[in-house]
């Protein structure tokens, strides 16, 4: 009985959310979209500030993106173990020819973007010299990108439709026991390399810490792990309506946003906004959720970042945030529970557990973290605490005034991240070749 009352409550409480979306998606927005006076507000007064920045936030895919760039993006699927089917980029610079890619071998590099972003994220700097991966090719490393399950990417599966709610059952625990291991060891069997360095923003830190504590095997083929504002447990959210969202049930989550995709309509919004209003209704939505100034990134930064900044993903995995924040341990998705022993917190913690992401484990690995000390979304604190047996292999790099996005799109990102990153990944890449070469010196 008291499960289906509140059901019940779950379900009215819903409704006064999806109604009203309904009725303004479905009879409100069609009518202003095609209004002359908007058509005309929403486009007035834009100007690109040069021809690259027109062709990268007009660019349909990231093969655009990257031709805008003077690069070329090759594509390749990788099969999960659950079936689904993930789309990788290899980025190469167009002087190199297809048989020195399989030739040639080079230091394997690996990308992993954050929430709710998809593999285009590396890419949209205002400038070449603002993106990371083009940066690294030319310096002679093989660059890839990977991509999360469900997004714009990766929306096939060998036996699910992207339609069906089961498709989208998946969170961090998905990521990181099958769309992790799975990409870096198809990536290293492409390459014929022993291993690779990872970089990872936000999220993709997430991945790859949670990949590596219930994976021995894959910590093997890390050579250097880079984490640019790595999330493990967030803090807690201040704004009252985010507060909410991270406190309320995930029963609650997916009556208000059902149980399939989050943030579906990302391109929709941006035709009906324009360039402008699009960009002042991310910045406004930024401020406002998460008290982000975004002084440290430029306008023209914006224009570029913004229009590929989002890109779909489960609800679930939005609930699995949630509950790590609440929870105040990094942990895996915890599934529901009875309704009695869930309503009484003693009885609950006594009768389960929900099972940790081990990072504790992790040791002898490099690591460096980039981050900056006005990021609301990260505890470095907890995160060193977490990663106290890895000590030894931690370098840390603290940046002042730095938020969130500050680590790929500030004005100094390329002095204040890049090189130091690159200085780091030149070192270790350094000295392993010397140790190569005295090895095969003491073994003559």
């Amino acid at each position: 009985m008291l499960d289906r009352f509140q059901s019940l409550i779950l379900f009215v409480l819903s409704l006064f959310v999806r109604i009203p979306l309904w009725f303004y998606g479905k009879y409100v927005l069609p009518i202003v979209y095609v209004l002359p006076v908007f058509q005309s507000y929403k486009t007035d007064n834009f100007v690109y500030a040069s021809k690259l920045v027109e062709e990268v936030v007009n660019a349909s895919d990231i093969i655009d993106i990257c031709r805008a760039h003077g690069f070329e993006a090759h594509e390749h699927i990788v099969k999960t173990q659950d079936g689904y089917l993930l789309t990788v980029h290899r980025i190469v610079s167009r002087r190199t020819a297809i048989r020195e890619l399989t030739l040639k071998k080079k230091p394997v590099v690996y990308f992993h973007h954050g929430l709710l972003t998809n593999s285009e994220l590396f890419l949209l700097g205002e400038s070449t010299q603002k993106c990371l991966p083009f940066l690294l090719v030319e310096r002679g490393y093989d660059v890839w990108l990977g991509n999360n399950r469900g997004n714009k990417y990766s929306r096939k599966h060998i036996n699910l439709s992207s339609k069906s709610s089961q498709f989208w059952d998946f969170s961090l625990d998905e990521y990181a026991i099958f769309d992790i291991p799975d990409t870096l060891t198809y990536i290293l069997n492409i390459t014929r390399q022993p291993k690779l360095t990872y970089i990872g923003f936000s999220q993709g830190s997430s991945q790859a810490f949670a990949a590596f504590s219930i994976n021995p095997q894959l910590r093997e083929k890390i050579k250097l792990f880079i984490g640019l504002s790595p999330a493990m447990i967030p803090r807690s959210l201040s704004h009252p309506v985010a507060k909410f969202l991270v406190r309320c049930p995930p029963e609650l989550l997916y009556a208000i946003f059902g149980t399939r995709a989050i943030l579906p309509s990302t391109v929709f919004w941006q035709q009906l906004l324009g360039p402008i209003n699009y960009m002042k209704v991310v910045d406004w939505s930024l401020i406002y959720l998460f008290n982000w100034k975004s002084n440290h990134i430029g306008t023209t930064q914006k224009q570029v970042g913004y229009p590929h900044m989002f890109s779909p993903s489960s609800v679930k995995s939005v609930a699995h945030w949630f509950q790590i924040i609440n929870s105040e341990r990094f942990q895996m998705f915890q599934e529901n529970v009875s309704q009695l022993y869930s309503s009484v917190p003693s009885l609950h913690s006594k009768l389960h557990r929900c099972a940790p992401f081990p990072v504790q484990v992790i040791e002898n690995m490099p690591m460096m973290l980039i981050y900056g000390d006005q990021d609301i979304l990260i505890d470095m604190d907890t995160t060193k605490q977490n990663l106290m047996r890895n000590l030894n292999d931690l370098t840390l790099v603290e940046l002042q005034g730095y938020e969130h996005m500050d680590t790929l799109w500030a004005n100094n990102v390329e002095e204040l991240v890049f090189y130091p990153l690159i200085k780091k990944l030149d070192e270790v890449h350094r000295n392993e070749n010397s140790s190569d070469t005295d090895t095969d010196t003491s073994s003559n």
